[in-house]
């Protein structure tokens, strides 16, 4: 009897074991797609036929989520996605600052040895990246911590992307634009993964390249192109994508897959449905290589619409069409992980890291006070008038993204001197069209602000020795700039902070609209309460109710 009983025990206690094994869903793909904005939501809603149709309708869509963050950029973005807190508290003000010094600091650069990044073959190159600028913990640490047993990965085409949404114990993975291939450091892997390194000989991007042709998801003349502005190309000196009978028109270049800024009629590759396509297939890839039936945390970011945005613009026939690529990509990927692991398994998040601002150049058609504040001749003109005035040489030797960087050189002037200085840098600035307010660090710092002021948004994103000593706010329609075309994501209004938030399980979360607005730093709280772990320390907002 007591055998029996003992048989009992044991075989109840390997199915509770077992039961508890998937208490948790067994894949939780985090999928954010830079630069979508909420307002290419309600534009396009209609015109989806695919996954984005599928989710808004089935999933709980959440109509009215925002990052609260002054100068939305990428990595700000990521990191509040999986740490929960505010930039002021996670230290990744924005993707680089710039120090004291005047030396500039990429977010997730790291020269020590020990971070190297891994090159073609075995090789190491001669620059590191890590996590370890990321102050606070994430959701991917206490995943890790909780099941050490279970895998989680990051992949982007953006390094800081994908570190961002890894943090210090995850496995971020990104692509390499000097190779051509995806990779990682070694903060994150002993050596490269054979699974890596296979897909990056085998699925041969080069020629890929060189044969691809972009052409229009639906016909040229149909609905789906039905919107003002849309051809806007001829304030610009960028042609359309499909003007190009192939991707390449350049074939002398040894270089097919790095972004070429200075070329800005060449459509090349990260800007294009083709590198949307390549991070899913490595991500079924990643799947194909590492589920074993145990649960996933797997972050997808996927950079290219940000890339093709910042030229084209939100309006634009290119983004848009890339919009419906994606559409139908991401329905491809969800087919292949439904078939893979069942539809009931997976928990599916999509959202946007940030939104953008539509190009100046179309708010002024509309007839909004729009303009484009150039930051060389403001930095020309500030330093100008000071070294008239004061006979000091560069007192302003930087303006990174709305934030003034004054040299060191006025920490040794008098305290009069000092603050006199700074008045006639800020009048100089708020004399110009399209500025809404400046404000220094310590008036930022100092002043209490309503939850969702534009100006708290800033404020939250205050760091010392990272954060510039002079804001610049523009009007909801200008931005600060030091591009005479194309458009940005560097104040905190609507338009850039205002992203989708979908959440979907079958028969689990789905079929809920919540209206309420909510911030994108409550997903790893919500996340956390899904995969059974802590949700990450000092993690400063609540979890979203989804029941």
């Amino acid at each position: 009897m007591k055998i029996k009983i003992g048989y009992f025990y044991l075989f109840t206690l390997n199915f509770i074991l077992f039961s508890s094994l998937f208490s948790i869903p067994k894949m939780t793909i985090v999928l954010v797609i830079d630069q979508f904005a909420y307002s290419y939501i309600e534009k396009l809603n209609k015109n989806f036929n695919y996954a984005l149709k599928d989710l808004l309708e089935n999933g709980v869509n959440i109509t009215n989520a925002h990052h609260p963050h002054g100068t939305p950029s990428t990595a700000t973005g990521h990191t509040a996605l999986s740490t929960g807190v505010f930039a002021k508290d996670h230290g990744i003000i924005n993707n680089s600052w710039f120090t004291l010094s005047g030396k500039k600091i990429k977010c997730d650069d790291d020269n020590s040895k020990k971070t190297l990044v891994f090159g073609k073959g075995n090789n190491l190159q001669s620059y590191g990246k890590s996590a370890k600028n990321v102050l606070r913990t994430n959701i991917t640490n206490k995943f890790v911590q909780k099941y050490p047993n279970y895998k989680t990965y990051s992949i982007s085409l953006k390094s800081r992307a994908a570190i961002g949404m890894s943090g210090k114990k995850g496995k971020p993975i990104w692509f390499d634009k000097n190779t051509g291939e995806f990779t990682s450091s070694k903060a994150f892997f002993d050596q490269k993964p054979d699974w890596i390194a296979n897909f990056n000989k085998n699925y041969n991007i080069n020629n890929r390249i060189k044969n691809y042709t972009w052409s229009l998801f639906y016909p040229a003349e149909s609905k789906y192109y039905n919107f003002d502005f849309i051809n806007f190309h001829k304030e610009t000196n960028y042609k359309h994508v499909q003007d190009n009978k192939t991707l390449i028109n350049d074939k002398t270049l040894k270089n097919y897959y790095k972004s070429i800024s200075d070329a800005p009629n060449y459509p090349d590759f990260i800007k294009t449905p083709l590198a949307n396509k390549m991070i899913l297939d490595f991500s079924q890839n990643c799947i194909d290589n590492n589920f074993k039936n145990k649960p996933i945390l797997l972050w997808i970011s996927l950079s290219p619409l940000d890339h093709l945005g910042h030229i084209y613009g939100p309006d634009s026939i290119e983004t848009t069409d890339m919009i419906y690529h994606l559409d139908k990509q991401i329905q491809e990927f969800m087919q292949f992980l439904n078939k893979k692991i069942g539809e009931e398994n997976i928990l599916f998040v999509l959202t946007a890291d940030h939104g953008i601002k539509r190009n100046v150049e179309i708010s002024q058609r509309m007839g909004f006070d729009a303009h484009r504040i150039d930051i060389h001749k403001l930095t020309k003109e500030i330093n100008s008038f000071i070294k008239n005035k004061y006979n000091i040489k560069n007192i302003l030797y930087k303006i990174k993204t709305s934030q003034c960087y004054l040299d060191k050189k006025i920490k040794n002037l008098s305290e009069k001197t000092k603050i006199q200085i700074i008045k006639d840098i800020k009048k100089i600035i708020l004399s110009k069209p399209g500025i809404y307010k400046v404000y220094t660090y310590d008036e930022l710092k100092n002043t209490n602000f309503e939850f969702d002021a534009i100006e708290n948004f800033y404020k939250q994103q205050l760091y010392p020795k990272r954060s510039g000593q002079i804001f610049i706010i523009p009007n909801k329609y200008s931005t600060v700039t030091n591009k005479k075309i194309g458009t940005a994501h560097r104040s905190g209004h609507k338009c850039n902070t205002h992203v989708p938030l979908i959440i979907y399980q079958k028969n689990k979360y789905s079929n809920k609209t919540i209206n309420k607005k909510t911030w994108i730093p409550q997903v790893p709280a919500t996340l956390a309460k899904i995969l059974k772990i802590e949700k990450p320390k000092d993690c400063q907002f609540e979890l979203i109710k989804l029941d």
